[in-house]
């Protein structure tokens, strides 16, 4: 990460959300709904995985911002890329009873155990991409209540691997990018961008699939010149798991002298935005995060409630070129308008008919 992590003392979060737990009464709702509880505020926890990426840094605030028009004091916590400490961070919110966690796990398996003990707890546990394959509606998908997806592992995955299919030169190769952390959802991407493109292009030949190991530019440009010597003058499209990966490989491309190669990623954050205005970037899929923090409050607020919440709720995502990028909904505007409480998910969100509102 090029960017400094948003650090958490975990005694003062300790602390923070004793006090959060212990406030009074509830805050007001703006948006017509009823508050999950009035007599007392509601705490959720968010476990984020890495606080350094924008993506959800907007995310986060956006959530922030939502949750206080359903009644809901959001606490976020940063797991700074670091499994065990995800596990610490989960540990910590059972221990201070909160109500709710929204969590996107690092290692599902090695933080079940934490989040057991959260539902022994009574507390409602919402997974962000934890569940990477869609379940039958109204299967147990424990140890989450509920999960809601990015929408990238199956919607930006096929969108991208078409757009791929369309424009790569006859006889290139295409090289994927993904991340060296074991996230299973990210690399459950990267393998639906193989998958997907074999389908929509099966004369197209994908090389491989490298992982950048910093999930930054610089990782992003190793990885990829690592691979153009590999595959000496065989790539000719690089499929990315985000903005700065396929940013790195239009770096190394560049300095190969590689001419006009496909480059596509996803997240939609404001570098990868800049990469498309320049040309730097052939597509992106916007996951836009403020969206799916519509939907994640949405769905918490619902279940602490104790109304019916699908199991697996998919967040609409948009891919942008450089001719529509234009009419994109800048991030930093969107959270303005949640926190304003102009913009929800029954006001405008583009949230899912599915979790009804």
């Amino acid at each position: 990460m090029k960017r400094l992590p948003y650090r958490v003392v975990l005694a003062l979060v300790g602390t923070a959300l004793a006090a959060a737990v212990a406030a009074g009464s509830g805050l007001a709702n703006t948006n017509g709904a009823t508050n999950v509880r009035a007599a007392k505020q509601i705490v959720v926890g968010f476990s984020n995985p890495t606080g350094a990426q924008p993506i959800l840094q907007t995310f986060q605030k956006a959530l922030v911002a939502a949750g206080k028009h359903l009644g809901i004091k959001v606490v976020p916590i940063d797991a700074q890329l670091n499994v065990q400490k995800q596990v610490s961070d989960i540990n910590q919110m059972v221990a201070q009873h909160m109500n709710g966690i929204i969590v996107f796990p690092l290692a599902p398996n090695t933080l079940t155990p934490a989040l057991k003990r959260a539902q022994a707890a009574g507390i409602k546990v919402l997974g962000f991409n934890a569940v990477v394959q869609r379940p039958k509606p109204g299967a147990s998908i424990a140890p989450y209540n509920a999960n809601f997806d990015q929408g990238e592992d199956y919607q930006g995955a096929s969108m991208l691997a078409k757009f791929v299919g369309k424009h790569v030169k006859a006889g290139a190769g295409v090289l994927g990018i993904g991340i060296a952390v074991p996230v299973p959802s990210l690399h459950f991407m990267v393998a639906q961008y193989e998958t997907y493109l074999k389908k929509f292009k099966s004369s197209a030949k994908w090389l491989a699939t490298v992982d950048n190991p910093t999930d930054d530019i610089a990782g992003g440009e190793k990885v990829a010149s690592q691979a153009i010597t590999r595959f000496h003058g065989q790539v000719g499209a690089v499929m990315a798991y985000n903005d700065d990966s396929a940013i790195g490989a239009a770096i190394a491309l560049k300095n190969a002298g590689v001419k006009n190669p496909v480059i596509v990623g996803q997240n939609g954050d404001p570098q990868g935005v800049k990469a498309i205005k320049a040309g730097q970037m052939t597509a992106m899929v916007d996951i836009v995060p403020w969206r799916e923090a519509l939907v994640a409050a949405t769905m918490m607020h619902d279940l602490l409630a104790g109304k019916k919440v699908p199991n697996w709720v998919a967040t609409p995502v948009v891919l942008y070129t450089k001719a529509n990028i234009g009419k994109r909904l800048d991030w930093d505007k969107a959270v303005a308008e949640i926190t304003k409480g102009t913009l929800s998910c029954a006001k405008g969100g583009g949230c899912p008919a599915s979790i009804g509102h």
